[in-house]
């Protein structure tokens, strides 16, 4: 039997009940699990500021990108009807399906403008080439009241963000530093990391897209959400 790092009880907010969270290892970011649903801490505390800034959110009209399908983005697809799954397949034309996902690459979408009240990621926006791209797409297919709840690791040493990796138009991949993969729902080779965050980030924001930002950081072992890189990102759409 494997040591237990880490037990307590708790609630958790996306099965919507009483738990015990447990850790088999102290990376609490990806070990963490509610023994119900199986869910973990980025996945509850992006679901507590769901639940509370959006209580309605099952009669929205939300977009997901790059959901797993565990957690707060199999909740969604269950449960809101009004629910969009999108991953990106770079051999593919956008816009169609494949295995349920309709193709879309955050940087230069097919939507219409303001086709949603919310777009959620979930430890996306660490991997995209061009997060100014991204945030300028996202708030051209958000309705003027909409959203953008996004989860991505923060570095707590760092004040200015830096790029890690570059995708060059030519194919040839340009790193910065010893390169860094994280989990791919769509691909076991893992998706590269291009970008590490500081605490810039909601001025950079800002600079990109006319969002408001508001930052969630939490100690919340009530609800299993502790460890490293608990950030929840909140951009509500500016007209001004």
């Amino acid at each position: 039997m494997s040591a237990v790092a880490y037990t307590s009880k708790g609630f958790c907010p996306i099965c919507c009940a009483d738990t015990i969270f447990s850790a088999e290892n102290h990376w609490y970011r990806d070990f963490l699990l509610c023994t119900r649903c199986r869910s973990i801490p980025r996945e509850r505390a992006l679901a507590l500021v769901l639940n509370e800034r959006f209580p309605d959110w099952r009669a929205l009209k939300i977009h997901e990108s790059s959901p797993e399908p565990r957690g707060i983005s199999g909740k969604l697809a269950r449960e809101c009807g009004g629910y969009v799954a999108t991953q990106f397949y770079p051999d593919m034309a956008p816009g169609l399906l494949r295995n349920g996902y309709r193709n879309e690459n955050l940087e230069k979408q097919t939507f219409a403008d303001a086709s949603f009240d919310l777009v959620i990621t979930l430890d996306v926006m660490e991997h995209v080439n061009e997060p100014a791209a991204c945030m300028r797409e996202v708030w051209r297919t958000l309705r003027r009241t909409g959203a953008y709840l996004f989860t991505a690791p923060t570095y707590k040493d760092m004040i200015a963000s830096e790029r890690a990796a570059r995708f060059n138009s030519d194919g040839v991949i340009e790193h910065f530093r010893e390169p860094e993969y994280h989990g791919n729902p769509i691909n076991p080779r893992g998706a590269l990391v291009t970008f590490r965050y500081g605490y810039d980030l909601p001025e950079l924001i800002r600079s990109w897209a006319n969002f408001d930002t508001r930052v969630y950081r939490f100690h919340d072992e009530r609800h299993g959400i502790i460890g490293e890189f608990t950030e929840v990102y909140l951009c509500q759409r500016s007209e001004d």
